[in-house]
């Protein structure tokens, strides 16, 4: 099973974020206060918490005091389900999955400056979005697929843009085949699902966010 929360950052006032701070451990809260703006801050914040809900819905024998990152920089807890964070502009998204690897980004559909990026991609891809009539929308598809892809492999989306096409929802790329599925969360937001997995249960949850935390 994977599980997607979600949530609009604009649900926690600034002035109550010193109080959700106070539920995370101390090197949560520094990293989190790190960020200048409140909207940055907010975008980890639910992040952690939606981790922190996740851990209590599988009564998780770890705790949010395990959160470490790999030589990738890909959080991730021992011992318990992978998950992938990702967030744009006002919208977070966290997703774990109980059987194996995972990834997912989200990202607005914005005025961008897409054609400084096309060269990077695979030729398929740019020949698709090129014949759009659409080819914003079709950059967006493409490249929230792309990246949740990388997320899920564990690289990033600074290697390997043109190593592999994302024509399709089902990309076989370092010896496994990963399946892209896209995800309903907001009209304004392009957001799309990597996994190993075709017929695997997706449960979909706005994450409610409450001042008895």
């Amino acid at each position: 099973m994977i599980v997607i929360k979600y949530c609009n950052v604009d649900l926690i006032r600034d002035v109550d974020i010193s109080h959700y701070l106070k539920s995370l451990p101390l090197f949560m809260r520094d990293e989190i206060l790190r960020y200048k703006h409140f909207p940055d801050q907010k975008s980890r914040l639910l992040s952690r918490l939606m981790l922190h809900e996740s851990l209590s819905d599988t009564r998780a024998r770890t705790c949010l005091g395990d959160w470490k990152r790999d030589i990738n920089n890909r959080p991730l807890i021992d011992s318990w389900n992978t998950f992938n964070i990702t967030h744009s502009s006002n919208i977070v998204v966290f997703a774990y999955s109980t059987t194996g690897l995972v990834g997912v980004d989200i990202e607005r559909k914005t005025s961008i400056n897409y054609e400084e990026i096309m060269e990077h991609l695979h030729s398929e891809e740019q020949q698709f979005i090129e014949s759009a009539s659409d080819p914003k929308s079709r950059f967006y598809e493409i490249w929230v697929k792309k990246e949740a892809l990388l997320k899920a492999v564990g690289i990033g989306i600074v290697n390997g843009l043109n190593d592999f096409s994302c024509l399709k929802n089902a990309v076989d790329y370092q010896g496994k085949r990963w399946y892209l599925t896209e995800l309903q969360i907001h009209p304004a937001y392009t957001c799309y699902l990597c996994s190993l997995s075709l017929d695997e249960e997706i449960v979909i949850q706005e994450f409610k966010i409450g001042l008895n935390l």
